[in-house]
Order: C-alpha cells, then sequence, then structure tokens
C-alpha cells in the first residue's frame, strides 16, 4: 500500500522523500520497524518526543510519520521519507484500521462514554442483542469477546484498546462473522484519536465526575473529550439528569434522546421500586412505548445504566418484549456491584472514582440489615488523579463502619505515597 492510501489525504501537510514506496505495515515502535514499514512518532504524553528522533531515524524504517518535521529535519535524515501531517494519532490510527483489513463500513458501532456506567450499559447493550439472536461483539475494560471466544491477552486490562490492539481484533472480530461492535469509549481513547477512523452509529454519554484532571486537567477539557463521541455518532442517547449530559443534549438535540428520572425527558423512568441488593423495578416511558422493567440488579445509577441500554436495543429494532426478557437473565455483571452470598455478604465493585464509591455505599447502606455492619476494602491507582485520593477517604469514612486501605496497581508510584493522600482524607 502507499502512503495516501493508508493516511487520509487532507491529514498529509507534506512529504519529503519518495511518496511511492509501498507499505506493509505500520508500528509507533522503532524497534519493531522494518524497511516496509512505516513508523509513526506520536506526540508524548509522558515524556519528550524530541529525544526519540535520533532513534527513529536509525532504525531499519524508510517512511516516518510526525507532526514536527522541522524538528526531523535538524538531523540527516539519509535515505528516509518523512510524512508531516496534522495529527500523527490520527493518521496512526486510520493507518492501522486500513492495513489490518477490517472494513468498518461493514460493522455497527455502538460506543458508551463517561466517568461511571461504562462498563454496566455496554454489558447490558451486548447482553440484550444476543439474546435477540444479533451477532454481537463487546469491548471494554479488560475484556475483548465475541461469542464463546476471548480475544484478550493476559496482561490487557485497559478500556478502550490502543490502535495497534483495536483494528487487528476488530478484523478478527468481523472475519469470525460479527456485525456489531458494542465498546467502552474512554476519554483518553477519544483524545488521542484511537478512534477516529469509527463512525458510530450510537454514542451514548453516561455522565460526567471528577476522574482523570491528572490527563485532562479541567472538568471542561475531560468534557470536550467524551463530547467527539457524541460528535461523531450518527444518534445519541444522553443523561440529562447529569448537568453535563443536559449541556450535551441541548448542543445535540437533533440527534439525541434524552434519559432521565429527575429531569422531564424523552425517555423517563416512574416508581422506582427498590428490591434490595436484588434489583430494581420501575415503569419506562418512551416516545413508542410504556412498560415496566424488572432488573435483578441494584441501584438508582443501573436504572440509568438500563434505560440507556433499552433505547440503545430499541434503536437496534429489539422490541421491548425481547429487552425486558433479557433484562431478566442479566444475573450480574462482573466487577459491578458483584455479590456473594455466605455466612456474610461479601459485593465485589471497581467503584474507582469518588462518586461510584458513594453511590455504592449509599445504596448498601440503605439496603443492609439494623445488625449489620459495612467493611470497606479499597485503594487508588498510582500514577492517575491524585486529587481524588482523600475524597475517596472522605466518603469512605462517611459510610462504613470499618475501613481496609490496600494495594491498587501502584504502577511505577511508591505506594507510601498514595496511602499518604488517601489517608490525609480521613
Amino acid at each position: 500500500m502507499k502512503i495516501t492510501n493508508l493516511i487520509p489525504k487532507e491529514e498529509i501537510l507534506s512529504i519529503t522523500g519518495d511518496s511511492d514506496k509501498s507499505i506493509i505495515d505500520c508500528t509507533s515502535k522503532y524497534q519493531n520497524a522494518h524497511e516496509d514499514s512505516m513508523l509513526f512518532l506520536l506526540p508524548g504524553v509522558n515524556f519528550d518526543t524530541k529525544e526519540l528522533i535520533p532513534k527513529f531515524l536509525a532504525s531499519r524504517a524508510k517512511i516516518i510519520v510526525t507532526e514536527s518535521k522541522s524538528d526531523i529535519l535538524k538531523f540527516d535524515i539519509k535515505n528516509k521519507t518523512i510524512v508531516e501531517v496534522k495529527s500523527s494519532r490520527l493518521a496512526y490510527a486510520y493507518a492501522l484500521s486500513r492495513t489490518s483489513d477490517v472494513c468498518l463500513d461493514r460493522l455497527k458501532f455502538i460506543g458508551v462514554t463517561g466517568t461511571n456506567g461504562k462498563t454496566s450499559t455496554a454489558t447490558m447493550i451486548a447482553h440484550i442483542l444476543e439474546y435477540a439472536g444479533k451477532n454481537v461483539a463487546f469491548i471494554g475494560t479488560g475484556k475483548m469477546t465475541y461469542k464463546d471466544k476471548s480475544y484478550t491477552t493476559d496482561n490487557y486490562s485497559m478500556t478502550t484498546p490502543d490502535p495497534e490492539i483495536l483494528y487487528p481484533t476488530l478484523s478478527k472480530m468481523q472475519n469470525d462473522g460479527c456485525e456489531i461492535i458494542v465498546m467502552e469509549a474512554s476519554s483518553h481513547a477519544l483524545e488521542l484519536e484511537k478512534l477516529s477512523p469509527i463512525k458510530f452509529d450510537i454514542g451514548i454519554f453516561t455522565g460526567l465526575s471528577h476522574e482523570h484532571l491528572d490527563f485532562h486537567k479541567t472538568m471542561e477539557k475531560y468534557f470536550i473529550s467524551k463530547e467527539k463521541l457524541i460528535k461523531k455518532s450518527d444518534a445519541a442517547i444522553i443523561n440529562i439528569d447529569d448537568s453535563w449530559g443536559k449541556k450535551l443534549y441541548e448542543k445535540y438535540k437533533e440527534k439525541s434522546t434524552g434519559i432521565g428520572v429527575v429531569w422531564r425527558s424523552d425517555v423517563s423512568a416512574y416508581e422506582i421500586v427498590d428490591m434490595s441488593l436484588y434489583g430494581i423495578a420501575y415503569i419506562l416511558r418512551g416516545n413508542n412505548f410504556l412498560t415496566r422493567i424488572k432488573l435483578p440488579l441494584p441501584g438508582l445509577y443501573n436504572v440509568y445504566n438500563s434505560m440507556m441500554a433499552f433505547e440503545a436495543a430499541y434503536k437496534m429494532n429489539v422490541s421491548p418484549k425481547i429487552i425486558k426478557e433479557a433484562f431478566l437473565t442479566l444475573n450480574k455483571i462482573e466487577g459491578r456491584c458483584e455479590i456473594i452470598n455466605s455466612s456474610i455478604t461479601v459485593i465485589i465493585d471497581y467503584a474507582h472514582t469518588p462518586k461510584a464509591l458513594e453511590n455504592l455505599l449509599d445504596m448498601i447502606n440503605i439496603n443492609k440489615k439494623s445488625r449489620q455492619s459495612v467493611t470497606l476494602v479499597f485503594g487508588c491507582g498510582g500514577n492517575r488523579d491524585a486529587e481524588k485520593r482523600p475524597q475517596m477517604a472522605e466518603i469512605a469514612e462517611k459510610y462504613a463502619d470499618r475501613i481496609i486501605v490496600t494495594n491498587d496497581n501502584p504502577r511505577t508510584e511508591n505506594e507510601a505515597n498514595i496511602f499518604s493522600d488517601i489517608i490525609s482524607g480521613f
């Protein structure tokens, strides 16, 4: 393939050298490049990209793609072809989608973004569509599956895969007969253009709360990253009880369906019945339906998640009757208020933000018996938003009778510093 077959022409600013050279594959790792590779110099998030230039020029790759041609031209480029683009991350995603032999136009995509509820909502959608007989795959936190087949490796833990994982996986799923992809779209993936080649049929916004400000710096910038999914979707489903969601709904009203419990919306829930830790029931009203929903999953937040899942499945031409039946067969979502009954009740939940932790503990306290106490075991990941750590401690202290602060993937950060940050909130 040629350069202009792999990168959208409007993204290319200039080509210095041989523009007709054939390309077999693409990579961002200079160690993996060979003579027929297109090597992408991606802008650094936690490092100075300029430091990599000598290593890129010393690699076997004959073609280097960069946003900063002027920096490379300060060196001896020898027989290299230098392609200058507007965004090397966007160009990288497109190039990988095209060398991976996946036909994106033949797949339907449903994307779910938001601080909390992505996994639960996406899991519900995939479950309903599979129950309805659709050929649907799930791509989300630590998991990429189609029917009974897993495409994940042992060390995969991301919410949205990097392009070098995502597009080859989509190609495999398509070859295996998949027709619909339900995926979580993280703010990092959207900001770093990992999903640029994908046109989403439905984009879902669950809401926004404090998270990832180490990366985005401000809530406004965090919101702008999430907005990218709605912008690139043919139709949108938005939680308008969330203040950021309401703002998003007003901006994209023509293609959006508003979901709400508090505010009057396109799809609303009434007469919510709390069945303790074992489920919820409510009446769901949409423009073309009025029906009673019973869900064997607890918590008000699952009212919102199930409403968005219902609307997404309905837009994919699944009948309300089938959706209701599918909900009843959804016994648990792994790591999401997952209940283990023994002499004590154990609940496993990936509540890694202040809002998610408070929602979970509030629900538990409302539903626990008077003689029961709550012991909370939690920690915070390393090299991530440190501001939330004392906030989560404050919430833990408010709702739990006993608290055990423990390790949670410190990455390269000193564990003692993480513990200190958390404990400062007590």
